[in-house]
């Protein structure tokens, strides 16, 4: 940087009385000599100022991705002609980008517990609506469970009822249709021991004179399963005959096991509970 060293005359202490002319002089020059000092630095401070925004504006270029061959060159030659004034801006400005991506850091760590909030929301959700789906479809099974035991409950509470009835219902004058219409309507070892004392049981009862009539009171299924059920029945029986029976009630209770065969429940055995 230019500059002017002070005149011989402000220097020379070997006059030891200048005179006022000589003094006025002095001062004049020394206040020319700072105003050019004062010019010389504003034009070096406008030279740093100048220097600074082209590095700003070349950084910048260089971040926005310009390819410009003249770039390399120009913020070199830049670079080596800055004054020692301009050295404090070219290390503000690089360390401009490392506070942007601290900036961005923090956004990051802001951001990452929003994201997880939103993640672990999203699971709980999904796991809500899984458990409802699969309560609502336990339900549904439990409903459709319920629904098809009363259903077999009816079925099988219905077959006893009328298998009773078949059973203890004779009247001599048609027996040989009631024994019939029992064998229809039974299975397994009872039908075959019945079927084996069939003829015993019709000449029994037409000699003598048997009329019974038969009402199930209550009925109720022990044990159940979709093809055999177990089934507690309790009747009352009226009986007529030659031995003087005349309509005295009997009371019945039997334990009557079904079994379906071919779509039809019939009758598998019958015990008396006493």
């Amino acid at each position: 940087m230019p500059s002017r060293k002070p005149s011989a005359s402000l220097l020379d202490s070997s006059q030891d009385d200048p005179s006022p002319e000589d003094a006025l002089a002095l001062a004049e020059q020394a206040e020319a000599e700072a105003e050019e000092a004062e010019a010389v630095a504003a034009a070096a401070r406008a030279r740093a100022r100048a220097i600074r925004l082209r590095n700003q504006a070349a950084a910048r270029e260089l971040l926005a991705g310009n390819d410009t061959e003249a770039e390399p060159s120009s913020v070199g030659s830049t670079v080596t002609e800055q004054a020692p004034p301009a050295e404090t801006d070219v290390a503000e400005d690089a360390e401009a980008p490392e506070e942007v991506d601290e900036a961005q850091a923090r956004r990051r760590r802001l951001h990452i517990p929003r994201l997880f909030w939103k993640v672990l929301a999203s699971c709980l959700a999904i796991i809500a609506i899984c458990a409802l789906l699969g309560a609502s479809g336990f339900m549904l099974w439990k409903h459709g469970q319920a629904d098809h035991r009363r259903q077999l409950t009816a079925e099988f509470t219905a077959a006893a009822r009328q298998s009773v009835v078949t059973l203890m219902s004779l009247d001599f004058n048609h027996v040989q249709d009631d024994v019939k219409n029992i064998l229809e309507n039974s299975t397994g070892d009872f039908k075959k021991d019945f079927e084996a004392q069939q003829n015993d049981f019709i000449k029994l009862a037409q000699q003598s004179k048997v009329v019974t009539e038969s009402t199930v009171n209550a009925a109720a299924v022990d044990t159940m399963s979709d093809d055999n059920a177990v089934v507690l029945v309790a009747a009352t029986t009226r009986v007529t005959n030659t031995a003087g029976a005349q309509q005295q009630p009997r009371s019945w209770r039997v334990a009557v096991s079904l079994d379906r065969e071919g779509g039809q429940i019939k009758l598998a055995k019958v015990e008396f509970v006493p």
